[in-house]
């Protein structure tokens, strides 16, 4: 079980470790939870940040802007899919895990931790305290997704 302290907002800044493009060693970097979000999504400038180039986001986004994101207030967004290598998230493995890039703006929550994600964790908020309890409730890997735009008989788990 994880405890994590709850920020001056009562969000909870949850580690990710994710592969940087060229080096061997997973990053520490931190989304926010989000239970209302249904998928992960992650900041262009973070994946910059990560050496995952333009070119290399422009050219491994499944089919261009696939998903419209609800976003509070603004209504539908576009939103780009990547797939990252290798990432970990509190002690469990996502290998090939797609992550969404928002669209760039000037608010603080582009890099968001959604159900896609959190729903094979059990976590508990503790207001009082300040603190979120978050407990993994499945095997050490996250199974991989199906992309909204694919078929069953077209993922090829191998590649």
């Amino acid at each position: 079980m994880e405890i994590i302290a709850l920020d001056n907002k009562g969000l909870a800044n949850i580690p990710i470790y994710i592969k940087p493009k060229e080096k061997h060693i997973p990053r520490r970097t931190y989304f926010k939870l989000d239970t209302g979000a249904s998928i992960t999504t992650i900041s262009k400038n973070m994946l910059n940040s990560l050496g995952y180039c333009d070119d290399w986001i422009k050219s491994n986004s499944t089919n261009g802007p696939i998903k419209e994101i609800s976003s509070a207030g603004r209504g539908y967004e576009l939103a780009y899919c990547v797939i990252l290598p290798y990432s970990t998230i509190l002690g469990k493995v996502l290998n090939n895990w797609p992550f969404y890039i928002r669209p760039e703006d000037d608010r603080d929550y582009r890099n968001l931790l959604g159900v896609d994600i959190l729903s094979n964790f059990k976590f508990t908020f503790c207001y009082n305290t300040g603190y979120v309890n978050i407990e993994a409730i499945n095997d050490p890997y996250i199974n991989f997704p199906m992309l909204p735009h694919q078929k069953i008989d077209e993922l090829d788990i191998n590649n």
